[in-house]
């Protein structure tokens, strides 16, 4: 137990007048809020206002705490919020605002008022929180004071354990204890800390103190030898590898569309070809669980969830960490062992070692450092790593990795926010720090090694040499071509950040704060890996190729003009728009020699077509929104980008690179072909909203070299509505196309009585999602056999409702899907209920498949399908008619509906091949090129 000191001058007297005289000020200042909060409080669920609980004060004696009432009045009394088994359930609508901003500790002021508290202190514990006074104890915090606020308040608050919060308690009291201007200074210090942590809402967890919860030993209290798996360290061993073509090895991954599994795979397939055969499974649907692993060699384990502010993360979410990481993991692995898996390979982190070090200090991790996680991601990250190798023997060998941060193409997380800084900002500081990091290609080629050795282990994977911020900084600033002054005169900043209580400091130490593995961890004797140096991983990351590294630098700088390509600039507003329906126009103007460049709001398809040879900007844009500033931002950046590029045409779709990518072009003199992709919802916002797009379109189109269209419709509205001239080039396409090739035909289903119809796109209003739930409820009434299924996300306020109907069994919701083609395979036909379209590409891609389709009448899906013979229309925003179009091909018999899908199919091939929409767009812009040519005969001559 801690050494009593006796009160100073300043606790005994000077800090008791200052919480008599500041309290009594406070409460007649404030007697306005009390007000307001009062009635607030008595309107949401009405009761008393105020909440009394016995807690512990100084020298342990308990007194009576005020705070207005946050929780319903049914909530159990006495008992800690973290100790519900579900406290979101009790705490009121308003009362998750006061929590979140603390007013609901303003009544304390009167408990500081009759000397019960102080404004500045150790928070006062429950009068049943016995281990949390028991910790006070060891550092003397149950003698002074408690506080309304304190340090530990500020430096993590509910998020932190109890050891933890009682540590800092014990930094508080020492700082007190010793009087004076230092005990002043400190409690002005947490004050203004407290400020800055109410205004960002930090550290509240509905949840109490930190406390973890499972049923499971979650302290590392007794950690044994075995628990680390210090004996089966990776560098101990010693690795003869056969990298021969008769080393093969079935791979599954278990986690589909990770980063880092999806690295892997492009790896392995690109350097291994002959070695690995890789198949991914989707963790998310229980049906994993169906899966034969049998057929493979190696599982390895990529699902999780990734890092959360610890911060803002409810009871219900850290669940889920533990659901995920830990133990959908360990199950993973019991399957695998049971059914005969040779090679388990499991991601961990290195987070399970807690935080990095504060700015100025650091923290290396060696050969006998113990796990010892800052937190529940952590923890869960650490449980499965013990639960895992539990299971390891002779027959079943378990890899666990435990990697630093990884950056590559397309990661996120921390090295892309740092990425964008590097790009935006002028000045950089050169504070000094040091950080173990992984390339995604290292860490690639470390496990195509890994499981060509088929060994286990623990293993610490890392480039060969420690990062330092500021130079990282630099480096990726010269990789973008930008200019950026790394300098030591910005280091006092950094230095007075990481003193500011509460986020700043957070923030600063994880941009600056150290934390390293030991290389002696990283290196294997026999198993090669670090194949990329820091500075070429930068450069490959921000995709720049190293004959132009090597130019930058001085070598081979030979002027190269004749070389240079024509660049072709593509403006979109979602990655998707371009990779799932013009990727053939990229790849044609790729095989053409042209240069192409991608704009467009960051994507996981973005990464794929940097790949193909294109080179990506990334300029966000909010699709829906109507932000004055935010849509300027959008012109300028357009405008800046043009003028860096100089392309020789640019091609922009959807709305806004329509209209500020138009004006953008005709300021730069440079011509742009506009592809209208549809109208409908841009003009059911209501006449204002109406006649302001449509005025931003007028601006835009002006001077378009050409406009594509989707329909008809759309055609002729905007020339009868004088949005773009009849002098206009002009042409109605079909569509985006569909690629026949991609969306194959495919056999139709056996006939069953169970049929399926999905329905493919964004869950909206305007998609007929309303339509869609209420027809499908009733003829599963009558049919209850027939299988309703969605596919998509959520573009509106619809997820409850989805719920619901998935709950009542009319629908089955898949979820969004990069490969839509394996669920047309089982699909009878394709209910599409919009109420407007440019051109449906969901119906293009079904009938292309050889499926049926049933769709509303309207322009944009009409012109896909025959009445009767491809598909069957009926009315917009008409549930009963949709239950007439559905019944009516239920009744069809096999056959018909087998024939329609081979019509619909043969349709798509007379009239709507992407091949014919390449070949418009490349007419059009060689049309440009020659008349570039001729230009420059002409100026030349």
């Amino acid at each position: 137990m801690a050494k009593k000191n006796k009160e100073t001058m300043y606790e005994g007297k000077i800090k008791h007048f200052m919480d008599k005289s500041l309290s009594f000020a406070g409460m007649v200042i404030l007697s306005p809020v009390f007000l307001v909060i009062s009635l607030a409080i008595w309107m949401d669920d009405p009761g008393a206002v105020l909440f009394t609980q016995e807690r512990v004060g100084k020298g342990k004696k308990l007194f009576t705490l005020h705070k207005f009432r946050t929780m319903k009045r049914s909530t159990p009394h006495d008992v800690p919020t973290h100790q519900l088994s579900d406290p979101e359930q009790y705490i009121t609508r308003i009362g998750k605002f006061l929590r979140k901003y603390s007013l609901d500790e303003l009544p304390q002021i009167w408990d500081i008022f009759v000397g019960n508290m102080s404004i500045i202190g150790p928070r006062p514990a429950l009068w049943n929180q016995d281990d949390l006074v028991a910790e006070r104890d060891k550092y003397g915090a149950n003698d002074v004071l408690p506080g309304l606020t304190g340090w530990a308040q500020i430096n993590g608050r509910d998020e932190l354990e109890i050891p933890e919060k009682a540590k800092l308690d014990g930094v508080y009291v020492e700082k007190l204890k010793r009087g004076g201007g230092t005990a002043l200074f400190f409690d002005v210090w947490c004050f203004l800390g407290t400020i800055f942590s109410v205004i960002g809402g930090d550290g509240v967890i509905e949840g109490g103190t930190g406390e973890l919860h499972k049923e499971k030993d979650e302290t590392l209290g007794g950690t044994t030898a075995a628990d680390v798996g210090f004996a089966d360290y990776g560098y101990l061993k010693r690795f003869n590898i056969d990298m021969g073509e008769n080393n093969q090895k079935r791979i599954l991954i278990t986690g589909a569309g990770s980063y880092i599994g999806e690295s892997f795979k492009k790896w392995a397939e690109k350097h291994y070809p002959v070695n690995f055969e890789i198949d991914t499974l989707d963790m998310i649907n229980p049906s994993w669980r169906e899966k034969d692993f049998s057929l493979y060699d190696v599982v390895f384990h990529v699902a999780g969830i990734a890092h959360a502010d610890v911060g803002k993360v409810s009871v219900e979410e850290k669940k889920k960490y533990y659901a995920v990481n830990t133990d959908l993991a360990v199950e993973t692995a019991k399957k695998a062992k049971a059914e005969g898996i040779k090679q388990f390979v499991l991601m961990s982190s290195m987070i399970i070692y807690g935080d990095s070090a504060p700015y100025g200090k650091e923290k290396v991790i060696d050969v006998h450092t113990l796990p010892a996680p800052a937190n529940f991601y952590g923890d869960s990250k650490w449980q499965a790593d013990k639960g895992v190798r539990k299971l390891a023997d002779e027959k079943f060998r378990v890899a666990v990795l435990r990697p630093p941060m990884i950056y590559g193409k397309g990661s996120k997380g921390n090295y892309r926010t740092l990425a964008k800084l590097a790009k935006k900002l002028s000045m950089f500081p050169d504070a000094e720090n040091r950080r173990s990091m992984l390339y995604v290609g290292n860490l690639c080629e470390f496990l195509c090694k890994l499981m060509l050795s088929g060994e286990g282990g623990v293993y610490f994977p890392q480039n060969g040499e420690y990062t330092k911020t500021a130079e990282m900084v630099k480096e990726i600033a010269e990789a973008a071509g930008k200019n950026i002054w790394v300098t030591k005169l910005l280091n006092p900043a950094v230095v007075a950040g990481s003193y500011i209580p509460g986020k700043i400091s957070r923030l600063v130490n994880k941009a600056f704060g150290s934390c390293v593995y030991d290389q002696k961890l990283s290196r294997y004797e026999g198993l090669e890996y670090q194949i990329v140096d820091l500075q070429d991983s930068i450069w490959e990351t921000g995709s720049v190729q190293r004959i132009e590294r090597r130019k930058k630098k001085g070598v081979d700088s030979r002027p190269c003009l004749e070389q240079s390509k024509e660049a072709v600039l593509i403006l979109v507003n979602h990655d998707v728009v371009i990779y799932n329906f013009r990727l053939e126009l990229v790849e044609k103007l790729l095989a053409e020699g042209y240069e192409v460049h991608i704009s467009s709001p960051y994507g996981e398809r973005i990464d794929e077509l940097v790949q193909l040879g294109t080179k990506y900007h990334e300029i966000e844009i909010d699709r829906h929104g109507m932000n004055p500033k935010a849509d300027l931002q959008i012109f300028f950046k357009y405008k800046r980008l043009m003028k860096n590029i100089r392309p020789m045409v640019v091609l922009t779709y959807t709305i806004k690179p329509n209209v500020y990518g138009g004006v953008a072009a005709k300021m730069e003199h440079i011509p742009f072909i506009a592809n209208v992709t549809g109208l409908g919802t841009a003009l059911n916002q209501g006449e204002i909203r109406e006649r302001l797009i449509l005025l931003l379109y007028r601006i835009g189109l002006y001077g378009a070299r050409k406009v594509f269209f989707q329909n008809e419709r759309d055609k002729d509205f905007m020339l009868n509505r004088h949005i773009i001239s009849k002098s206009c080039s002009c042409e109605v396409i079909p569509g985006s196309g569909v690629n026949l090739n991609t969306h194959n035909l495919e056999p139709y289903p056996k006939e069953t009585d169970r049929l399926i119809f999905t329905t493919i796109g964004r869950i909206m209003h305007d998609k007929g999602t309303d339509e869609l739930i209420s027809a499908a409820g009733e003829i599963k009434k009558k049919d209850p056999h027939i299988i309703f299924r969605l596919i998509g996300f959520f573009d509106g306020d619809y997820e409850a409702k989805i719920r619901d109907a998935k709950k009542d069994g009319i629908i089955e919701y898949i979820g969004q899907q990069r490969n839509i083609h394996s669920w047309l395979k089982e699909t009878h036909a394709v209910i599409h209920a919009s109420y407007h379209e440019g051109m449906s590409n969901v119906l293009l891609e079904a009938a292309s498949t050889g499926r049926p389709v049933i769709a509303t009448n309207v322009p944009g899906c009409r012109e896909t399908f025959e009445e009767g013979i491809t598909g069957i229309g009926f009315e917009s925003k008409n549930s009963e008619d949709l239950i007439r179009a559905v019944r009516e091909f239920i009744s069809l018999p096999h056959t018909e509906k087998e024939a329609m899908g081979r019509e619909g199919r043969r349709k798509m091939e007379r009239e709507f091949s992407r091949d014919i929409v390449v070949g418009k767009y490349m007419a059009e812009i060689n049309k440009i090129k020659e008349n570039r040519k001729d230009t420059w005969a002409y100026m030349k001559n």
